[in-house]
């Protein structure tokens, strides 16, 4: 069971790390290159570098994955749960 909430601790920090990765390409996409708004230079605007999908696809996927890994730690307590109360 142990080993069950350690991959399930793991799997939701790696959830959340995907999450502020795209959420930071999508304020990035906001600010622009300068942190300003606008580009700068020759710079293309950060929409064009970072495709907004791609960043809501994987803000999606990471909620999906982070719930995931709750159920798992969910299912684990209850059954170590279970196993000390028949031993008890």
């Amino acid at each position: 069971m142990i080993d069950a909430l350690q991959s399930a601790a793991g799997g939701m920090a790696a959830a959340q790390a995907r999450f502020t990765e795209a959420a930071v390409q999508v304020a990035r996409m906001r600010a622009g290159p300068s942190g300003t708004g606008q580009p700068t230079g020759t710079d293309l605007p950060a929409a064009a570098r970072v495709e907004l999908s791609q960043a809501a696809r994987d803000l999606v996927a990471s909620r999906a994955e982070f719930a995931a890994n709750v159920a798992v730690a969910r299912v684990a307590d209850h059954a170590t749960q279970r196993l000390l109360d028949v031993r008890a």
